[in-house]
């Protein structure tokens, strides 16, 4: 198990990318705490599973302190017979006003692939902004059938929409890590 510890202190802002293809980890666990007036985070979390890898994926982001914002989104595919098992909680406590706290999750299923995305929010605040959403399915079969309807064999398609499902994560990252995170993914499928 991979266990990840992250403290955010005043008025800084921390990206805190994760990216799993086929990954050796089975249990990942990330603690946040945004400890300092001001503090800011984005979680990253992008994977890419096959075959029979699975992975537990589970995060844990606590405001404690007035005005933090942190955002946790997450997006996978998993194919063949891979999976996904993924709890996201955001913890506003008592006296962090002004609190901005999301937790998005995506997950794309194909073949007999399975996910699990279950995002909770514990809130003892009164004056705080908070949400969550999680989707997990499979890809749309009219998009499958228009792209190949336009000379695309399946595999080309699924390709392709995979890649726009990813798109728009990839472009959180840090601009460093963007082409290389790119190229992994794009190579595992």
């Amino acid at each position: 198990m991979k266990n990840i510890k992250i403290v955010v202190n005043k008025n800084e802002e921390k990206v805190v990318p994760f990216v799993w293809v086929n990954g050796k980890e089975t249990e990942v666990s990330i603690e946040a705490r945004l400890a300092g007036d001001g503090a800011s985070l984005k979680i990253v979390g992008i994977f890419f599973g096959s075959d029979s890898h699975s992975v537990i994926f589970n995060t844990n982001v606590v405001h404690e302190a007035k005005n933090t914002k942190s955002l946790t989104t997450i997006r996978g595919v998993f194919t063949d017979h891979a999976s996904i098992n993924n709890d996201g909680m955001v913890r506003i406590n008592k006296g962090a006003k002004n609190a901005d706290g999301y937790f998005a999750s995506k997950i794309l299923l194909f073949d007999n692939a399975k996910g699990r995305s279950v995002p909770s929010l514990e809130i003892d605040e009164n004056e705080l902004k908070a949400g969550h959403a999680s989707t997990v399915g499979r890809p749309d079969e009219n998009q499958l059938f228009y792209l190949r309807s336009r000379g695309l064999s399946e595999k080309q398609a699924s390709e392709l929409i995979v890649s726009g499902f990813f798109e728009p994560i990839i472009t959180l990252l840090p601009q460093s890590d963007q082409e290389v995170v790119r190229k992994e993914i794009y190579a595992a499928i």
